[in-house]
């Protein structure tokens, strides 16, 4: 009831409205700021144009606030699609291929800007629309369509997967890289109606920075543009900070 009462208080921090203005971040990029509350609410938030949220010692603990290193790490690039399932019998011969263990075949059309990054035998994990988890492979990538699409044939190789012929699954590739990539956790990306952002910290305050978000992998996203390895972010309570500063600048508004 504690907690409740605290971010009841901390989401009614006080409407302060100032003309926009513009501030460079950290990196050396442009910011709009929508007004600013200068002043420290009850609660122990405070908003400021240019520098963010400060949140005092008492309120940051009963917010559970934690805060990481953004990362440097090899986060595999994932490729998704949709597959259409399609009876066992196979629809040409691949003799480089050993397709006994297959249960059920499947084909699905590759995104244009992932096509290099697929190749015959990749492990492939499948979702069903019943949320059951299945494994298999790719066995090819066919010549491109007249319309330029690019096929892919996959093969479903876990028993009994009561699959239907027709059945659409949703299927999911992970590529090993061979170069590390900014990481964040997936909890620290704020994704809104005017643009994809992080908390970061900022001296003693959390300023909010837009960042351009890649592929996603075990609960980690790629950012690659935003933020630096050895920068600081906010992954709890993201939303909360987003309501402060809305509170102050705006009156309110919502993520999605």
């Amino acid at each position: 009831m504690k907690l409740i009462l605290w971010i009841s208080i901390i989401i009614g921090v006080a409407m302060l409205p100032l003309g926009c203005g513009r501030k460079e971040d950290n990196h050396g990029k442009e910011k709009v700021e929508s007004g600013h509350s200068d002043e420290e609410s009850p609660s122990g938030a405070t908003f400021k144009a240019g520098k963010g949220i400060t949140l005092s010692e008492e309120t940051s603990k009963i917010l559970g606030l934690e805060i990481v290193d953004v990362t440097e790490e090899l986060l595999p690039e994932v490729v998704q699609l949709n597959i259409q399932i399609f009876t066992e019998t196979h629809r040409f011969a691949d003799f480089d291929i050993d397709h006994t263990g297959c249960q059920f075949h499947g084909s699905g059309f590759l995104p244009s800007d992932k096509v290099a990054l697929v190749k015959p035998k990749q492990p492939v994990k499948f979702k069903t629309s019943r949320g059951e988890m299945r494994d298999g492979f790719v066995v090819a990538v066919q010549k491109p369509l007249t319309h330029g699409e690019i096929e892919i044939i996959v093969g479903v190789t876990t028993v009994d997967s009561n699959l239907k012929d027709g059945e659409f699954v949703s299927a999911t590739i992970s590529v090993p890289r061979n170069k590390p990539v900014t990481v964040i956790p997936s909890s620290a990306l704020l994704r809104t109606a005017e643009g994809t952002y992080v908390y970061a910290v900022n001296g003693d305050a959390y300023y909010r920075t837009a960042v351009t978000a890649g592929g996603s992998a075990d609960e980690k996203i790629e950012i690659t543009d935003g933020l630096y390895a050895g920068d600081q972010v906010v992954v709890k309570p993201v939303e909360t900070l987003w309501i402060i500063e809305l509170r102050a600048t705006k009156g309110g508004g919502h993520s999605h």
